[in-house]
């Protein structure tokens, strides 16, 4: 059973979208920047990642609203830059919406209360319907044994929409920060510093979704 949805957008630029940035240091000031300011690139790629990733219309508007305000209110400080040759590392200090608590509480409770995120009874009827000739036989063999086992929630009966509406409720009631550390590498090729890809908890960490 699908027991949580986690929601990972992945929303880099491309060396070749940053400015002619100096220093590593200014090259990673300079992509920060670029999501604390709401660059149209950034916010182009977050609606095509929430396009893919969510299907409800409302949930994509409210999610879309948490990572704005997570990035203009993201902020930054620089603590380390260390250059060797044609390679450098510069390690910066985040501080984001803590968006990750609230994923974790969503998981335990659902974990607890599976029974709240059950489809409604008029869904499960037709889906029910819709497969009823190739399953009754099926059913039938099984319903004897199952008759203990009525609460049990499977993945035909389990809601993604409305566990998905419970976690951005507790998305949109944080208001704590969390501080996390990301090394940022970057190679110079043709004389001109280029930011490497970010791993995928680097780029949780910049959402406020990291879960360690």
């Amino acid at each position: 059973m699908k027991k949580f949805i986690v929601v990972l957008m992945v929303i880099l630029l491309s060396a070749c979208t940053l400015g002619k940035a100096v220093t590593p240091r200014q090259k990673v000031s300079e992509f920060l920047d670029k999501y604390k300011n709401e660059n149209t690139d950034i916010l182009s790629q977050l609606d095509e990642t929430i396009d893919t990733e969510i299907t409800d219309d409302d949930q994509k508007d409210r999610y879309r609203t948490l990572m704005v305000n997570q990035y203009k209110n993201m902020e930054y400080e620089i603590k380390d830059e260390i250059i060797e040759d044609d390679n450098a590392v510069v390690e910066v200090e985040v501080t984001v919406y803590d968006y990750a608590s609230a994923i974790k509480n969503s998981n335990t409770y659902l974990n607890e209360h599976l029974d709240e995120f059950k489809k409604d009874e008029k869904e499960t009827i037709n889906e029910n319907d819709a497969n009823d000739e190739t399953t009754k036989d099926t059913e039938d063999d099984e319903m004897d044994t199952n008759d203990d086992n009525d609460d049990t929630i499977t993945d035909a009966d389990y809601d993604d929409t409305k566990f998905m509406d419970y976690r951005l409720f507790l998305m949109e009631k944080v208001t704590d920060k969390v501080k996390y550390t990301i090394e940022f590498t970057l190679t110079k090729v043709n004389d001109e510093w280029q930011l490497d890809s970010l791993s995928n908890s680097d780029i949780e960490k910049l959402h406020g979704i990291y879960i360690s």
